[in-house]
Parts: C-alpha cells; sequence; structure tokens
C-alpha cells in the first residue's frame, strides 16, 4: 500500500509542474505577443491622411488598410494604418466590407514613432461622408 501512495504522490509532482511549466509558457507567451501603443505610436503626433486603399487585412491582431496618399511632393506613399481587433471593430458596426480596395478615404490617428508612414486609425471619414471610429475605451479614458 505504501508502495501505490509514494507512486501516486510521485506522478502528482510530475503533472503538477507540467502545469506549472505549462501555464507559465502560456502567460508569458500572451504578454509577449502584445506590445505597447506607446513604443510604435506618437500620441503627441496626431495626422489626417487621405487617399485610396489599396489593401485590406480584416483579420488579427489588427485591421489593417494599406493606403495610396500623394504627398507634398506629389510622390505617391503607401502608408499601414491599423485598426483595433475585428471583433472589437465589428461589434462597433464594421465589417470586412466597410471599407474596400479602391475606396478615397480620409484616416485621422497617431503616426509611427520611427516609421512615420503607419497610423494607429481614430477615426476614417468614408466617402459618403460617414465617420467611424477605431477608438478603444481605453483611448478615451486616457485622453
Amino acid at each position: 500500500m505504501g508502495q501505490l501512495f509514494d507512486e501516486l504522490k510521485g506522478r502528482s509532482a510530475i503533472l503538477g509542474a507540467m502545469a506549472f511549466l505549462a501555464g507559465t509558457c502560456w502567460i508569458t507567451g500572451d504578454a509577449s505577443a502584445h506590445h505597447s501603443y506607446a513604443a510604435e505610436f506618437d500620441r503627441n503626433a496626431p495626422m489626417t491622411i487621405e487617399g485610396v486603399v489599396t489593401e485590406v487585412w480584416f483579420k488579427s491582431p489588427h485591421v489593417r488598410y494599406y493606403v495610396k496618399v500623394t504627398d507634398d511632393e506629389g510622390n505617391e506613399v503607401i502608408w499601414d494604418t491599423r485598426g483595433l481587433t475585428p471583433v472589437k471593430l465589428v461589434r462597433m458596426g464594421w465589417t470586412k466590407d466597410t471599407i474596400k480596395v479602391g475606396d478615397h478615404i480620409k484616416m485621422f490617428g497617431h503616426i509611427g514613432r520611427t516609421n512615420k508612414t503607419i497610423m494607429s486609425i481614430l477615426d476614417v471619414t468614408l466617402s459618403d461622408g460617414r465617420v467611424l471610429t477605431s477608438r478603444s475605451v481605453a483611448y478615451d479614458i486616457q485622453n
């Protein structure tokens, strides 16, 4: 009977250690996958761009629209604009067809700290005049 007890106790220790390691990997994997907004985007550099959508990514982790913009020197520049997650945007009324390739749009948001042709989308004005938001509750609390 003692030997059986010792064997079960050993198995419990192994299973406990495996559960601990799995939990640790899950927590650290999730934490390292997320990035700091402040590290990538400059809240003190709001900007509006206007152009034509060339590509749409309505998928996780963030919705992205590539927008062809003509800069002040007349050069065409592709901007990589990023919104909230698709789940959050759908809850706000967006769909994968809200903004399509070829649409002429105006976007307001924060530009990148190091890459000045990326933007975190705050608001989008569609060609019909509707204004959509891509702001999180956390953004509104902080500002």
